[in-house]
This record gives structure tokens, C-alpha cells and sequence, in this order.
């Protein structure tokens, strides 16, 4: 079977979500299928996506520029948004279509797997799809009102953008989903054929530190986009109340990403350490005592808390290293960890309550019990193999 994979991010080394592609693209590859992808991707990418060489060598690629969408950012809003979103939909975005169909003719392509987010990825799958009438998968990371919101689409065409998704992911063969909340509630409101979460996974091989800890300093790490901004700067606040001690030892937060907005005194403890390669950064996690993973807990984000699942979890069980989420009730990685009892839990954006959390899990002579936890719900879940299962059972795959 040929599939070309349509998306916003190629499979690469050095973003998330291509780093999922890429994993993807290979058990394809190495199931013996082929696998062609079409990129339109964004001008503003701070980096250009790495692309691993097996995957040069092995799958033909093509690109189109991404029409803007964050026209709703100038003034005044609704106008520009509605102005320039439609101009995109009416101008830019059919010709990207027609390359498309013409490189799935070009490649004999069988199946279509779409990655859907913002407008341009929903509004180019359902040209595609109705220019070529194959087969096709959508492949969902988050709900895409996060998107139309974080660029301010106006209402008129949020509706009208929403509307397509909506028609796309019923009449697909399958959503490729990115949480069991979402497969459920995507079912039931789609009313689509079948929806399996196919979330990151890893060679279920424990990650070992490189070096031995430092038993005089407490770490705690975060890794990632640091999109709850609040929730970790909670987390802050509570370290200070703590004075960055506890019993003698200096408790030290350890931040990796490309981007933080934070708030702290000059007496924080805070290690910035940049965007480390994974393989780099994923020992680093192992020689830390208790791994943060922070989740919105604002009115707005609560569809995106519900429906998606943070792809650091996976990261973080991985190290049999203790994980704080701090999160909602109603969220999806809060609802896997009370399942699976493997992790340690604030729900509160009060610092005082989270300073408690931490004196907790601080003085906790069962921390590595906690680790090991969060271990083992890794190796029943969250493995290579459960990824690739999930993944064949989406396309149909035998």
C-alpha cells in the first residue's frame, strides 16, 4: 500500500510532533509499505525541520508555503481575520490542493493520512479527499479550536472552519485521535466509523542516569513547551515559599525548552538548560528526583485539558523518575494517572496548597514506588509496540 502523509510539520528530529511522524513513517516503511508526504508548512518555523536521512532516502517528499493565519492579530480583528482567513480559503489554499492531488497521482498514492489542526491542514483534506475520492485517515494532536483561538479567527469563520472539521473527521475511516477521551467523545459527537489514540511511544528499555544523583540537591524537571505558563509559575511561587530548601537539602528546578515566560526572585534556584537533544535530555530526566508535568486549569484550555494527552508523560514514565501532574479533575492525563495510580497530583493554582504537595512528596519514603509506578503504566501503555498497534489498527493494517 502507497500513503502519502499530509501535514503541517514533515517527520523530523527536532519537533514534537514531527518526531511522532517519524516514528510513524518507519513502522510503515519497515512493514513494507510506501510513504510519500506532502509538507505545507509554515514560514515562520524558528528552525527548519531535520529530517532523518532514512526517511530522505527512503520516501519522496514535496512542500508548499503555509498561507498565514494570524491575520486576527492586526486590527481591527474580526475584519482582518474574516478578510484575510478568507482570502487564504477562496485564493491560497485550492492551487496548494491541486499540487497535492497531482503529487498523489504522480506517487499511485492508496490512502490518504491527514494531520488537521488549524485551517489550512482542515480546508486542503477536504479539497484533497474530494479531488482524488481515495481512501483517508485524519490524525488529530489537539482540538482545533486551540489553534483558531491562538490565532483569533473571528467567529464567522471559526464556524465555518469547524464545520469542515467536522465533516472530515465523520466521513473518515478512521481519527486518529490523540487520547482515549478524545476517541470516545469524538465518536460520539462525529459520529465517525472509528477513532484509535495512537500516542508517543518508546522501546520499553528503562532509561538508567548518567551519572549518580547528587543527594544533596532535590531536582525537579520540566521538559517541553511551556504552554501552562500559570501552572508552572505556581510551581515557582511554592519553591519560594519553601526558600528553594527542604531539611538541609537545596531544591533546584531544572528547565528544558526553547521558550519559558517566567516570574522569580534572584535567589530562585533555576537551571536553564535550553532544548537538548532527546536522547541527551531523556538521561538528563533519569538523574532527576521528580519529574513536573503541568496542565491548564483555565476555563478556556478545558476542551484541549479534556481531549488531549501530553506527549512528555510518555517521556517522563519512561525514567521510572516520580511525576508531579498538576492538573484538573476532568482532564485526560489526570484521568490515565488515577487509573493507573502512577502519579503524584496538585490540583490547585494555589501556591500554598502546592507547597504542601511538595513538602509531601519531599519527605515521601515511598518516592521510588511512585517511579516505579509510573513505570510499569508506561510498559502497558505507552510503548513502541502499543504505538504501532494503535497505528495499524487506525489505517487498517494487518
Amino acid at each position: 500500500m502507497t500513503v502519502m502523509l499530509m501535514t503541517d510539520m514533515p517527520p523530523c528530529k527536532n519537533y514534537t510532533a514531527g518526531i511522532v511522524l517519524n516514528i510513524l513513517c518507519g513502522f510503515l516503511l519497515d512493514a513494507g509499505h510506501s510513504v510519500c508526504c506532502f509538507a505545507t508548512t509554515s514560514e515562520y518555523l524558528p528552525h527548519a525541520p531535520e529530517i532523518p536521512e532514512d526517511k530522505i532516502s527512503r520516501m519522496k517528499f514535496a512542500y508548499a508555503t503555509m498561507p498565514r493565519e494570524n491575520h486576527g492579530h492586526r486590527a481591527p480583528h474580526f475584519l482582518s481575520s474574516f478578510i484575510g482567513n478568507n482570502r487564504a480559503a477562496l485564493f491560497d489554499i485550492p492551487p496548494i490542493a491541486k499540487k497535492i492531488a497531482a503529487f498523489s497521482k504522480e506517487n499511485k498514492v492508496d490512502f490518504i493520512w491527514s494531520i488537521v489542526q488549524g485551517q489550512t491542514t482542515i480546508r486542503l483534506a477536504s479539497r484533497v479527499v474530494r479531488i482524488t475520492k481515495l481512501p483517508y485517515a485524519v490524525h488529530i494532536w489537539d482540538p482545533p479550536g486551540w489553534w483558531l483561538r491562538g490565532n483569533r479567527f473571528d467567529k464567522i469563520t471559526t464556524k465555518w472552519v469547524l464545520n469542515k472539521f467536522e465533516k472530515i473527521v465523520r466521513k473518515s475511516s478512521c481519527c486518529i485521535s490523540a487520547s482515549w477521551a478524545m476517541s470516545e467523545e469524538y465518536i460520539r459527537r462525529y459520529r465517525c466509523k472509528k477513532s484509535v489514540p495512537v500516542i508517543l511511544g518508546f522501546e520499553p528499555r528503562r532509561v538508567e542516569p548518567q551519572e549518580d544523583k547528587n543527594h544533596n540537591c532535590f531536582v525537579i524537571a520540566f521538559s517541553g513547551q511551556s504552554y501552562a505558563s500559570e501552572e508552572l509559575n505556581c510551581l515557582i511561587v511554592a519553591l519560594c515559599t519553601l526558600g528553594w530548601q527542604h531539611e538541609g537539602k537545596d531544591v533546584v528546578l531544572r528547565l528544558y525548552g526553547r521558550e519559558f515566560q517566567l516570574t522569580f526572585a534572584k535567589d530562585a534556584r533555576i537551571e536553564m538548560r535550553g532544548w537538548v537533544p532527546y536522547e541527551q535530555m531523556i538521561i538528563e530526566l533519569a538523574g532527576a528526583d521528580l519529574l513536573y508535568c503541568p496542565y491548564w486549569f483555565t476555563a478556556v484550555f478545558e476542551e484541549e485539558a479534556r481531549l488531549s494527552f501530553p506527549s512528555k508523560l510518555t517521556t517522563y514514565f519512561k525514567t521510572a523518575v516520580p511525576v508531579l501532574f498538576h492538573g484538573p479533575a476532568y482532564s485526560s492525563p489526570r484521568q490515565f494517572i488515577e487509573k493507573n495510580g502512577c502519579s503524584y497530583i496538585a490540583d490547585s493554582l494555589d501556591s500554598e496548597v502546592m507547597a504542601e504537595t511538595l513538602r509531601f512528596i519531599l519527605t515521601d519514603r515511598n518516592r521510588a514506588t511512585m517511579g516505579e509506578k509510573g513505570y510499569q503504566a508506561f510498559l502497558k501503555h505507552l510503548t513502541l509496540d502499543k504505538m504501532r498497534e494503535n497505528f495499524f489498527e487506525a489505517l487498517s493494517i494487518k
